[in-house]
């Protein structure tokens, strides 16, 4: 037994030896603290590159986005026609120092700046930059580059406290094609010495003193100044019983203003020349043609005794055939690029009215309704003496398509007449949306902003204004809705149209509203 109990006690003793660990010994020790020791180093200098490769990545970010807003502000600053080169560079460089600024960007190193003018910009900005000389369309570019020291953290701990960023960015300013539209009805020629029945404005077209389309004519031709020359564009057109282009849109201002200085005042027919009886024949409807013989615009043998007239009219405001012509200069030749405007001048309201060849063919004299005995000199003339009433007719081929609010007479006359046409020449230039989905949409994004001069709001009908007021919010953005003018008062000015009593307030129009073109290409 006792044997047997020791036996167990020294294979006891022997397990206990064999699986004890051994103590480690001093070598084995300092190991492990030069791996730990090492180990912790890389992984301080993992964080400590993660954490400035994170900061570069975040302040690039913030640079490149302040970059891309300074070289919008610069380009914005392009537009000044009359600053200086010198100036305009220092306005350009300036614009983009603020910008970058106002996003809390500091640390600039550098910043230069460039437009396609200047001969010693990067190469990389020359290659974005048009081709003038062999015809390409001139844009306003703007190049602004910038370098940002960025703070590092752990590289600092090696003697690198920054590291330089550089990134660029091309703003552009829109371009401007500017259509000036102006009424030269003989009404506006009211104000020249000498005015009366029968007025010849053979001399004040002569000397350019007819009043107040003189001084409609100064105000647009301080509106063209106001743009860049050599960027933007302008167009002349004048109405009175037809619309006249007198220049498609040029960059040459010097052309475009003695385009401007160049428009006539129109002779509308002397009341003693005027044959009240004709043919009721082709031309029986026609409010150009007197003696109703169906010849327009040309020397009319029949009439005046046989003397040959210039032309038949009387009255000489088409309102619908300027805002037409002006709509299909921009159609035809405006840059797609380009912020497209019209700024249209009326000083009365629309009493006749040409047919563009794509209406129906059915009407080829015009929409003037009543009998020949009373089409020219008796209310209501060409209109139905109630501009706020609209009739649809043949510029929509079929009721769903009419606006909605207005009444389908089809090709009938006189319900369809002088007014309705120039609603209808209104949307086909601005229309952008409609409440009717059948109706059709033909508009461009077009900015109109039109001028009603004195008799235009002529009480108590306020004929001209309605139709101006209606131009200037479909120019506002497309639709008929949101319209700012719905509360305003006669003789006011409302949204995009404005209200001129006489002659000396167009000047402060047209500069207001050559500062809201520039507000508009900055959107």
């Amino acid at each position: 037994m006792i044997a047997m109990y020791k036996k167990i006690l020294y294979l006891s003793r022997k397990k206990k030896a064999i699986t004890s660990p051994q103590a480690p010994n001093r070598t084995e020790r300092g190991q492990a603290i030069v791996i730990m020791v090492i180990s912790f180093l890389a992984l301080l200098a993992f964080v400590g590159l993660v954490t400035d490769v994170g900061s570069i990545y975040v302040t690039y970010t913030q640079l490149k986005r302040a970059v891309d807003a300074a070289a919008v502000a610069a380009a914005n600053n392009i537009k000044n026609p009359s600053l200086t080169y010198t100036q305009r560079k220092t306005r350009i460089t300036e614009a983009a120092r603020e910008m970058i600024a106002l996003h809390n960007v500091t640390n600039i190193a550098s910043l230069e700046a460039y437009i396609c003018d200047d001969a010693t910009k990067p190469a990389e900005f020359t290659a974005e930059c048009p081709n003038v000389g062999a015809g390409e369309d001139p844009r306003k570019l703007a190049w602004v580059q910038a370098t940002q020291n960025v703070p590092v953290y752990f590289l600092s701990l090696v003697g690198i406290q920054s590291i330089p960023m550089t990134t660029s960015s091309i703003g552009e300013a829109a371009t401007v094609d500017v259509v000036v539209v102006i009424d030269t009805s003989e009404s506006m020629g009211e104000a020249t010495s000498g005015y009366g029945a029968d007025f010849n404005p053979a001399a004040c077209n002569g000397s350019n003193t007819c009043e107040p389309l003189r001084t409609a004519k100064d105000a647009a031709k301080a509106l063209v100044d106001s743009l860049f020359e050599g960027y933007d564009r302008i167009a002349v057109v004048g109405f009175d019983f037809n619309a006249t282009m007198y220049s498609n849109l040029e960059s040459n201002f010097t052309t475009v203003k003695t385009a401007i200085d160049g428009v006539p005042l129109h002779d509308d027919l002397d009341s003693s020349s005027v044959v009240p009886f004709g043919s009721p024949g082709v031309g029986d409807l026609n409010p150009l043609d007197i003696d109703g013989d169906g010849l327009l615009g040309d020397l009319d043998t029949n009439d005046n005794g046989g003397a040959g007239l210039i032309n038949d009219s009387i009255v000489s405001t088409c309102t619908g055939c300027g805002i037409r012509v002006a709509g299909n200069i921009l159609a035809q030749f405006g840059r797609q690029e380009a912020v497209w405007v019209i700024v249209f001048l009326a000083d009365g309201a629309t009493n006749v009215s040409d047919v563009p060849p794509e209406v129906d063919a059915s009407f080829p004299n015009g929409f003037c309704g009543g009998s020949i005995h009373n089409r020219m000199w008796n209310f209501p003339w060409c209109q139905d003496n109630d501009p706020a009433t609209r009739h649809c007719g043949p510029n929509h081929s079929a009721s769903n398509e009419c606006p909605p609010g207005s009444t389908w007479v089809g090709d009938s006359t006189p319900s369809y007449d002088v007014e309705d046409y120039t609603y209808d020449m209104i949307d086909q230039v601005a229309l952008m949306e409609s409440t009717n989905p059948d109706e059709p949409i033909n508009g461009n994004d077009i900015a109109v902003y039109s001028i009603g001069l004195g008799k235009a709001a002529q009480p108590p009908l306020y004929a001209g204004e309605i139709m101006l007021r209606y131009m200037a919010n479909l120019g506002d953005d497309g639709s008929r809705g949101n319209d700012p003018c719905a509360t305003a008062a006669p003789q006011s000015h409302c949204g995009n149209y404005y209200y001129a009593p006489n002659a000396s307030f167009l000047s402060q129009i047209f500069e207001n509203i050559a500062d809201r073109i520039y507000t508009r290409i900055s959107r």
